[in-house]
């Protein structure tokens, strides 16, 4: 798979994840951030004094943000049915559930390292936020005289970004 569509996840120490690999799904566009909005300053605003008294740490911090990932699936199906979408939405709902450490009956964890070879930005301490509704898109194929459905179906996926600053990398 080429690394453009590629995205490595891991929880604590546990193995590097591609999820192509394991649920079939590719990242289309990776929205991690080389820049980012520093917290505010400490102020005190004195009644008797113009301006602000500001304090002046010694380096600025950031803030965690959102990382919105659009992702696709692929894959086809016989054509068993005039709509049939079983193959995909297993794939999403198992990466969902690993995702949301819904995968085992304790819970495998929420904290999640995301790592993107293609853009070389990686980070760690994130955790999910919200998956978007599917959108299915549905051709029909033939091949060796089968009918098959091609399902390309496409999603959002919103992390929570909270250390900013600590640049990460992951291989499998």
């Amino acid at each position: 798979m080429d690394d453009r569509y590629t995205l490595l996840f891991q929880k604590g120490n546990g193995n590097v994840i591609n999820s192509f690999a394991q649920w079939g799904i590719v990242c289309c566009k990776v929205p991690f951030k080389a820049g980012g909005k520093v917290k505010d300053f400490s102020e005190r605003n004195w009644s008797d004094e113009h301006g602000y008294d500001t304090y002046f740490p010694a380096k600025s911090c950031f803030e965690a943000y959102d990382a919105e990932f659009e992702m696709a699936y692929k894959g086809q199906e016989l054509a068993s049915n005039p709509f049939n979408l079983s193959l995909a939405m297993t794939a999403i709902s198992n990466f969902k559930k690993w995702l949301s450490g819904n995968d085992t009956q304790n819970g495998s964890g929420t904290e999640l390292k995301i790592y993107s070879p293609y853009s070389s930005i990686g980070r760690q301490k994130c955790f999910l936020v919200e998956i978007s509704d599917e959108e299915p898109h549905l051709q029909m194929k033939d091949e060796g005289g089968n009918h098959y459905h091609e399902n390309i179906v496409t999603f959002k996926v919103k992390f929570k970004v909270t250390d900013p600053m600590t640049d990460i990398t992951l291989t499998t």
